[in-house]
């Protein structure tokens, strides 16, 4: 067996078509006996290879990654942000687009597995949107100070992984003009 032939499928097809478990399944028959050593050198060729395309920035933020989306609220319950499959998003911030006072009270972030609203995974819960969405900035999650008050920041960076989604719950219905900026970059594509 040529090493190319293992190698080239993961050079020059895009991450999002792999199955990351027939990677998984590839390696199952190989043990270190003095017959399979050149297939160990094949997998760790086919490893450096994946990782040199795919994961070149080793987790730290892909360059010229970062990117905004705009979702208009509509409803209790909305979808802010969706990672493709094999993909690692980082959500920078999240803030109104239009500072003002829209009547939202309460309401949390959530995580959807696989983007299966049926689930839904409690991450964040503010307790008062409003003052949030009304202050100068508008920013509801970030590494922001609110006007001079202290930093809304979770202790953690959120991370969206692959096929998850982002919610935003709240307690009433938003005002139909309140649009919400996401700020995220790549972690991993």
């Amino acid at each position: 067996m040529d090493v190319n032939d293992l190698i080239n499928p993961l050079r020059y097809v895009n991450l999002k078509e792999i199955d990351p478990q027939s990677i998984n399944r590839m390696g199952e028959g190989v043990f270190p006996e003095p017959g399979t050593l050149d297939h160990l050198r094949i997998i760790d060729l086919v490893t450096k290879a994946y990782q040199g395309v795919h994961m070149p920035s080793l987790g730290m933020p892909i360059p010229v990654s970062s990117k905004v989306k705009n979702v208009t609220l509509s409803g209790t319950s909305n979808e802010l942000l969706s990672a493709a499959k094999n993909e690692v998003l980082e959500i920078i911030s999240i803030n109104a687009a239009n500072p003002n006072e829209y009547g939202l009270s309460a309401g949390a972030l959530f995580i959807y597995p696989n983007g299966d609203d049926a689930q839904e995974y409690p991450i964040y819960e503010f307790i008062d949107i409003d003052e949030l969405a009304n202050s100068f900035s508008g920013v509801m999650y970030g590494a922001c100070a609110n006007n001079g008050k202290l930093p809304i920041t979770p202790g953690q960076p959120l991370f969206l992984n692959g096929g998850d989604s982002l919610g935003l719950l709240t307690k009433s219905s938003p005002d139909p003009s309140m649009t919400l900026q996401i700020i995220y970059r790549k972690r991993i594509q």
